[in-house]
């Protein structure tokens, strides 16, 4: 089970509450592992968020999920800092080098936080092109999600 909820113009706190009463949750508690990414207190539901401008996007699921939501961009600083190799060859050669950097980025940080450290695991350990993480895009926003054993 993957549910994708999409907001503007709410903090993270409302989305998430807004999101919950789909599942007839009013009342929850947060506890954060030791990277800090929160989780519902005896609840067999995992829950990620991710934002950008004035949009925030909720993935609820079942298992272990991230998501990530981006406006497409290029940062060559970025690709030799956290790139792989392949990805950095995929970067290189691509027509449109922000889409493709917007799409690797986006499946970076989607993976990450579905395994639950975040940055501190290292971007350069996840070589993307080995997972299975589809990316979608409406206009200049990439969103990726990424679901634990997926």
């Amino acid at each position: 089970m993957l549910d994708i909820y999409t907001y503007e113009n709410l903090s993270s706190q409302e989305a998430l509450e807004k999101s919950l009463k789909n599942y007839h949750i009013d009342k929850y508690e947060l506890i954060y592992n030791e990277y800090g990414k929160p989780f519902l207190k005896d609840r067999d539901l995992f829950f990620n968020i991710s934002h950008t401008k004035n949009t925030i996007v909720i993935a609820i699921s079942d298992k272990e999920v991230g998501i990530d939501l981006q406006v497409k961009s290029y940062r060559p600083r970025v690709i030799d800092k956290y790139f792989t190799p392949s990805e950095q060859t995929l970067v290189d050669n691509s027509l449109d080098k922000a889409d493709t950097f917007t799409k690797i980025w986006v499946k970076k940080e989607a993976y990450v936080k579905m395994i639950g450290q975040g940055l501190s695991y290292g971007l350069k350990k996840v070589d993307t092109p080995l997972l299975n993480i589809k990316v979608s895009k409406k206009d200049d926003l990439y969103l990726a999600v990424c679901l634990k054993d997926s």
